[in-house]
């Protein structure tokens, strides 16, 4: 369903790993269209990309990587810490051996073929985080992200905003926020997993019966 990338066995996945850097880019810097400073063509990274970071990865049938996210302490410096510290305007960010900074949770929706299966790639996604963090005792993620992704994951992870939301110069309004785990976070994505074609199909009907009254 997922792998789970770690300091110690990253040398073993190094193709795995190069794959997921190169669907970053293709997603991150083609498809959002980020500017992201001394990024390499073909392969997106940053600072935070570190010899602790963990990462989750998803392939589809094919093998190709198809989605991803990434762990990182927030005893070291991250991205909450080190560029978006303003934006906790609410409360700090927190920080503590249990919790960890989630951050590029991405999808290539391009070789989905269909909503179904990009909505289970984004379950399989969460599911990895969560078992990730069960696995290691984290009980707490921050993260920073858009409005819209906001809204979806308190729909299974309990979650709070650190600030108020911010809009850049584009469509999306930030909000930076913190999510508890447990097993009960687990079961609610599996759960979603399994009903995945009633949660796709209840959530685009408002759409398919709006374009059906345009054209009626």
């Amino acid at each position: 369903m997922f792998r789970i990338i770690t300091p110690q066995n990253r040398d073993t996945y190094r193709d795995l790993v190069a794959e997921m850097h190169e669907m970053r880019y293709r997603v991150v810097v083609g498809e959002w269209g980020w500017d992201i400073p001394g990024v390499v063509v073909g392969h997106e990274a940053d600072q935070f990309d570190t010899d602790q970071t963990l990462y989750v990865i998803v392939q589809n049938d094919a093998g190709d990587v198809v989605g991803t996210s990434r762990l990182n302490p927030t005893t070291a410096p991250h991205m909450l810490s080190e560029l978006f510290a303003e934006c906790c305007d609410l409360q700090p960010w927190p920080v503590g051996d249990d919790v960890w900074e989630c951050s590029r949770f991405v999808t290539e929706r391009a070789k989905m073929i269909d909503p179904v299966e990009d909505f289970r790639v984004r379950c399989r996604v969460g599911i990895g985080l969560t078992v990730c963090c069960l696995d290691r005792g984290i009980t707490r993620l921050s993260w920073l992200t858009h409005q819209k992704f906001y809204n979806l994951v308190q729909q299974v992870w309990k979650t709070e905003p650190l600030g108020l939301p911010r809009r850049d110069e584009g469509d999306w309004a930030w909000i930076p926020a913190v999510s508890s785990i447990d097993a009960a976070t687990l079961d609610r994505q599996l759960d979603r997993y399994r009903n995945a074609e009633a949660i796709v199909e209840a959530y685009m009907e408002p759409k398919l019966a709006a374009r059906r009254g345009r054209v009626a």
